[in-house]
């Protein structure tokens, strides 16, 4: 009961938000890794950096520590490693980041408005939003922070504690930078907006507030010293590319909550809309400028942003779920009781089939998997493996998240594959097998059709070029090779949608290149 005596409402109570925490981690609880496209690659990487001296994986590749601003799993792999080896370390930063995620979405609600808002528990499900989905766990961990910290951020300021909050801000803001620098980026327009907004709460005209704010956010700039001072020459120098491409971004937004069966995920993010709508329409509902406005800032970034972006992807499409997290939040407590308890078990409804769709996807795709990777004991300890991930024209929403999957060969087996991220000022880890020439790092290991050569090398190429001398075995995903031996393969093992092959001859690159007689027929595929 509180201070008057008055029960507080059910989902606002501290044992029921607990409750919804744990529900929102149910489908990272099954045995495996989490099936998140990019996950078993950050696994490799965190198995290479820890390996013994005396692992085959220093010959090809050479760690080279440096602060960094794209560490943040990284860090917390090295102590968990030793204490549940690669694969479980992975699954326990998984819930970490999901957990992170949540708490700082209840935080942030309780920060805002005193209590949990019943419209705020149908963000909790964004949790597993695409960009998670994806494996993107540096940045998705930074982005649970950067929201934990905007609830400090906007408690300490209804406080008058400026003061205090200017000191946290320093290390705070490295701290967000170390996970993922976008996720620094992402707390930083929160904060403006946030201050801007409660300037203007205060009673300040918009000049006024805008100055203010800019002042209360300078100490959110500390990053910007370790980036002048640590970055190589020519490092984050990538090209910039996609701009302004509005196809793509409705597409990013349209994908909210991509996973496996489109009419649910489709239907997920059409409730957020209609909610939304609702709570615009509806007069006892009210929305709070101090989330409004950060909401608007980073719906700005998300429009400005291209998708390739300083050697990284999808830079714009990351930033989606904060949008609707921070519109979700933004609306206050039910001023009617009846409306909130109807709006509470509706947001309990929706998380829990949300949690309930994921768990059953999740439970699909680590059974595929495990078909997948019998072919991994096939594979001699050490050795060179050539991954090729054919990538069809068009995708299905529910691709097979196997752009990463040969990395379970680093893991396993100690051996090299062409699939890990190698960027200059991005990455501390190098690659050191010029012997593999252009298939050293991703993206080589990803293979495309003939007819959309625009996307990247074809798979006809790819098998007529790669330096034979380089590499023992090719790990072909995605579709099955008619004749092999006509690029110089021998079958290994064929598993799922794998195929494992011995490099035993050359092979030519036909005069006239064109996809293979069975590439664009979806039924060779097994699985399909």
């Amino acid at each position: 009961m509180t201070a008057e005596g008055v029960v507080p409402p059910w989902w606002t109570r501290s044992g029921v938000l607990v409750f919804l925490l744990l529900l929102s981690l149910l489908p990272l609880l099954q045995p495996g890794l989490p099936p998140l496209t990019d996950l078993p690659g950050h696994v490799a990487r965190w198995h290479i950096a820890t390996a013994p001296d005396a692992s085959p994986l220093h010959h090809y590749f050479r760690v080279e520590w440096a602060w960094v601003g794209n560490l943040g799993t990284d860090l917390l792999a090295v102590p968990l490693i030793g204490l549940f080896g690669p694969v479980g370390a992975g699954h326990a930063i998984a819930i970490l980041i999901v957990a992170l995620n949540v708490v700082g979405m209840i935080a942030l609600s309780r920060a805002v408005h005193g209590r949990m808002a019943e419209v705020g528990l149908f963000a909790l499900p964004l949790a597993f939003a695409w960009p998670f989905q994806m494996g993107f766990v540096n940045f998705e961990l930074a982005q649970g922070a950067a929201l934990l910290a905007l609830a400090g951020w906007i408690a300490l300021g209804k406080r008058g504690h400026g003061t205090i909050r200017a000191g946290l801000s320093i290390p705070v803001s490295l701290i967000l930078w170390t996970c993922h620098s976008a996720g620094w980026g992402l707390f930083g327009l929160m904060a403006f907006g946030a201050e801007i907004a409660a300037r203007i709460d205060r009673g300040d005209s918009l000049p006024i507030a805008l100055r203010k704010a800019v002042l209360a956010c300078l100490p959110l700039a500390a990053p910007l010293l370790p980036m002048l001072l640590a970055a190589p020459p020519g490092a984050g120098a990538s090209a910039s590319a996609d701009w302004f491409n509005l196809p793509n971004k409705l597409l990013w937004v349209a994908s909210t909550f991509r996973d496996r069966w489109q009419w649910v995920d489709l239907g997920s993010l059409g409730v957020i809309l209609f909610l939304l709508y609702v709570a615009w329409r509806e007069p006892r509902l009210r929305f709070s400028r101090r989330l409004l406005l950060p909401a608007l800032f980073v719906a700005i970034a998300f429009l400005i942003l291209p998708r390739l972006m300083m050697g990284g992807a999808y830079v714009d499409m990351r930033l989606v779920p904060a949008i609707w997290i921070l519109l979700l939040l933004s609306v206050g407590p039910a001023v009617d009781l009846r409306l909130g308890r109807t709006l509470a078990l509706a947001g309990l409804a929706f998380l829990a089939a949300r949690t309930v769709a994921v768990t059953l996807s999740f439970a699909e795709r680590l059974s595929e998997r495990r078909t997948e990777l019998r072919l991994i004991s096939h594979i001699p300890t050490g050795s060179a493996v050539l991954a090729l991930n054919y990538r069809p024209c068009l995708r299905d929403w529910s691709d097979g998240r196997d752009d990463h999957l040969p990395a379970f060969a680093i893991i396993d087996r100690d051996a090299f594959v062409n699939e890990q991220w190698a960027i200059a000022g991005q990455h501390y880890l190098k690659v050191a097998y010029p012997q593999a020439g252009p298939f050293q790092a991703d993206p080589s290991q990803h293979v495309y059709p003939s007819a959309c050569a625009q996307e990247g090398r074809s798979l006809t190429r790819a098998l007529s070029t790669f330096p034979r001398n380089a590499f023992g075995h090719v790990w072909l995903n995605g579709i099955r090779l008619k004749d092999p031996r006509r690029f110089g393969l021998e079958t290994v093992w064929r598993e799922g949608r794998s195929t494992l092959y011995e490099v035993v001859g050359s092979a030519a690159l036909p005069r006239v290149e064109r996809d293979l007689p069975d590439a664009g027929r979806r039924g060779e595929r097994a699985g399909t």
